[in-house]
């Protein structure tokens, strides 16, 4: 059957049931956690805000249960309050005809300026700052830690006993953290919101093969970052590497943490570009699949760097201009 062509879903509560269940589960696993949010926006567009809602709702209540029960502590709770919202949020950018990069970028932005004034507002209250409640939580957990070490020093990982030593210096692992969390935040919430959004614009083409769409998930495939953004980058890499000189604040650390966080959306107009050269190419199915999980794991900043040349050298025109002349 062709799959441009699929015959409508039936609305059924076992369905329903079944893509709430599959955002929870989806969130306690490791790697495809980063997908959780997709079922739960799917529910949304096919059933209606209130089932929808009600079906994240009930993820909230089954998560918080399974994480008092089986971890003994809110952080899968927590993580799934993410999903929740994340997947709300994919399903009104969606449902809402607004543009998906604009959408994204919008939500995206937003959000993490939410939980970085939650944050600030948590250390305000609390009357301390970030580096004293890292540490503060690191010696809460001194039991936890010494049980992994003994466990990991038993199976002789050399680079594991490494990362587990720096544990006991919490000073030097509060740096570590202050240094490193806000890139990664930043990026791990754009890798979540353009990968769900993608599945999400994909799926309601396929199930809802009938009705005529203003987006699609090739807008996704189009990311342009506008060529002016270039300065930023290119402030990003004075100041890691001559940050040094130019005072006693962390200009080195910004530097880096500017580049991780451009790098992100250059990475999404090179993944549109990779992708562009595949089908030129006339690679498809499985073999797709898997060439596209290893360049992402393991030539992810080779995607990026595509993305950033491709503002002076626009790759897809050679693309189109091979196969017009073939």
């Amino acid at each position: 059957m062709n799959a441009e062509v699929m015959p409508t879903p039936q609305l059924t509560t076992g369905r329903l049931l079944l893509l709430g269940v599959s955002s929870v589960i989806l969130c306690v696993s490791f790697i495809m956690s980063v997908f959780a949010p997709f079922p739960l926006a799917l529910a949304v567009i096919m059933y209606g805000r209130v089932k929808g809602y009600l079906t994240g709702l009930a993820g909230l209540a089954l998560s918080f249960l399974f994480a008092s029960a089986v971890y003994g502590d809110l952080t899968l709770f927590g993580f799934y309050i993410c999903v929740f919202i994340f997947g709300i949020g994919i399903a009104e950018i969606v449902m809402r005809g607004k543009h998906p990069v604009k959408g994204m970028v919008s939500f995206g932005l937003g959000f993490i300026l939410l939980v970085a004034g939650a944050f600030t507002m948590m250390m305000s209250s609390l009357k301390t700052t970030p580096r004293e409640f890292i540490i503060e939580q690191i010696e809460k957990s001194a039991d936890k830690i010494a049980e992994q070490k003994k466990a990991v020093e038993m199976s002789g990982d050399k680079d594991s006993i490494q990362v587990l030593q720096l544990l006991d210096r919490p000073d030097l692992l509060a740096k570590e953290m202050m240094e490193s969390f806000p890139s990664y935040f930043f990026m791990g919430v754009f890798l979540m919101l353009w990968f769900n959004t993608f599945l999400v614009l994909k799926s309601r083409r396929l199930l809802f093969s009938g009705q005529e769409f203003s987006y699609d998930e090739k807008c996704l495939l189009n990311f342009q970052v506008p060529f002016g953004y270039v300065l930023i980058l290119l402030v990003g890499l004075v100041l890691a590497v001559w940050g040094e000189k130019f005072g006693t604040l962390p200009y080195e650390t910004i530097g880096f943490t500017i580049i991780k966080c451009m790098g992100i959306f250059y990475f999404f107009q090179g993944f549109g570009v990779f992708s562009e050269l595949l089908n030129f190419i006339g690679i498809g199915g499985f073999a797709r699949t898997l060439i596209v999980m290893i360049t992402i794991f393991m030539g992810s900043y080779l995607i990026a760097v595509a993305g950033l040349f491709d503002n002076w050298f626009e790759f897809r025109k050679y693309f189109v201009k091979r196969k017009t002349e073939d």
